[in-house]
């Protein structure tokens, strides 16, 4: 008996303990990748069409006497006749199950075929429950682990949502959106987010985060963090699942001096006469400070007024007020 862990990454093969040399045959010569009985039925699968796959299910007779994967390896290796099917593990991964013999011995059919239908029902239905109970206590974990600052996602190794805690499901739309079915970053490195994601889902745990903003206000950012999700799909295929955390940052405010410089194009001599006007100081004692003359800090006044759009020093004390209460 034969098992394949199918996913779009990669098809890894497992035997039973008889068969473990024709196993290393198989990878031997690249055949788990290039099967064609593999690749038809996967077709089949992926098609929705479910049920017990053969031989003479999959192939005509012209076809496997064509076909050099049959007539150079399975009838060198007694696997001529086989009788299995493909069980999904997610949308796009499958365990799959072959039961081979030798040409001698004949195709799998009536009795010996229910009796392969039976056995791969048992192994999906365990195998659906398995999942079913996994997902229940992952989904618990993620809600439980979550805050109003601090949310989680499950995500699969494509970074493609399994479930949102409801406090992350706030911030989508915030910090991340959806791009062809993915999880992504709305402001932020998406490279370094794929990379992260992807570096997790092979269970690499790396201490490194992502700043991610909003985009409508690029001050409000958080800091994003990905590790390592045990789970069945990380035991069945290449890319594992993985959880995402998403901590909120504070916001930092500008100061009064970046806000004057940045918004209304202040020089720093002209920063610092403002705010020492708006302290309460009277222009001569501002121009002391300063070390400047009375006239040009009047002629610099003049200036910020104009900048401010404001025409008294009450208004400008007022403006001030104001930009630092934000």
């Amino acid at each position: 008996m034969f098992a394949y862990l199918v996913s779009p990454d990669n098809t890894q093969p497992y035997t039973s303990s008889g068969s473990r040399e024709i196993l290393e045959k198989v990878v031997a010569d690249n055949w788990h990748e290039r099967n064609p009985r593999m690749l038809r039925g996967l077709h089949h699968a992926r098609s929705g069409q479910v049920g017990i796959l053969t031989d003479w299910r999959l192939f005509s007779p012209d076809e496997i006497a064509r076909e050099p994967f049959e007539q150079e390896f399975a009838i060198r290796f007694d696997c001529v006749h086989y009788a299995g099917s493909f069980i999904p593990i997610d949308r796009d991964s499958f365990l799959v199950l072959s039961m081979e013999r030798s040409k001698r011995r004949g195709a799998f059919l009536g009795a010996e075929l229910d009796d392969v239908a039976r056995f791969i029902e048992m192994t999906n239905t365990a195998l659906s429950y398995a999942i079913r109970a996994q997902k229940a206590v992952t989904t618990g974990l993620v809600d439980s682990l979550s805050t109003e600052k601090t949310a989680w996602a499950w995500l699969d190794g494509h970074a493609r949502p399994c479930h949102y805690s409801a406090s992350f499901n706030a911030m989508v739309g915030r910090f991340f959106g959806s791009r062809n079915g993915r999880l992504a970053p709305l402001c932020g490195d998406t490279d370094r987010f794929g990379f992260l994601v992807a570096m997790a889902a092979v269970g690499e745990q790396i201490n490194m985060s992502l700043t991610v903003a909003n985009p409508a206000n690029p001050a409000d950012t958080a800091t994003v963090r990905i590790v390592p999700l045990r789970t069945i799909a990380r035991d069945m295929a290449s890319r594992g699942d993985v959880l995402l955390s998403i901590e909120v940052n504070p916001i930092q405010r500008p100061s009064i001096e970046d806000i004057l410089t940045r918004d209304y194009g202040l020089t720093k001599a002209e920063v610092r006469l403002a705010l020492l006007i708006s302290e309460g100081n009277k222009l001569r004692s501002a121009a002391e400070t300063e070390r400047i003359t009375y006239e040009t800090a009047r002629s610099r006044l003049k200036i910020i007024f104009n900048k401010l759009s404001v025409g008294r020093q009450a208004d400008l004390i007022l403006k001030m007020s104001e930009l630092l209460k934000g």
